[in-house]
C-alpha cells in the first residue's frame, strides 16, 4: 500500500507480478482484514473501494519493534538491538550515533 499511496484491490492485484499474481478475492480479504485491524483506511469511491495505509511504513515498523522489545526480558533486548545496528550502512550508522546524542542530551536537561 506504501508504494501505491491509495488502491482498490484492482490496483494491488495489477502491481503483482503475473506470475505470482492472486485472485481477486484473495487480496480483497486480506485488505479487509488489515482494515479491520486498523492498519487500512477505506473511503468508497463510485463502486469501489479505495484503501489507504493509516500509517506510514516507518511508524509501523517503529511501533512493531517497540512492542515486540518491550515484551522481550531486559536479556534479551540488548542482544536483540545489537543484531538490528549490526546490520546497518555506515551513513545510517551516523544517523542514529547523532540521534542517540540527541536523546542523550534531551534527557539530561529532564
Amino acid at each position: 500500500m506504501w508504494q501505491l499511496d491509495e488502491a482498490t484491490v484492482d490496483d494491488v492485484r495489477a502491481a503483482q507480478p503475473r506470475s505470482r499474481r492472486a485472485a481477486y478475492t484473495t487480496i480483497q480479504t486480506v485488505m479487509n482484514r488489515l482494515l479491520d485491524r486498523g492498519l487500512l483506511e477505506r473511503t468508497r469511491r463510485g463502486k469501489a473501494f479505495v484503501y489507504r495505509a493509516r500509517y506510514p511504513e516507518s511508524e509501523l515498523v517503529a511501533r512493531s519493534l517497540r512492542e515486540r522489545l518491550a515484551g522481550a526480558s531486559a536479556d534479551a533486548r540488548t542482544p536483540a538491538l545489537l543484531s538490528l545496528i549490526e546490520g546497518l550502512k555506515q551513513e545510517e550508522l551516523d544517523e542514529l550515533a547523532r540521534y542517540a546524542n540527541k536523546v542523550r542530551r534531551a534527557r539530561k536537561k529532564g
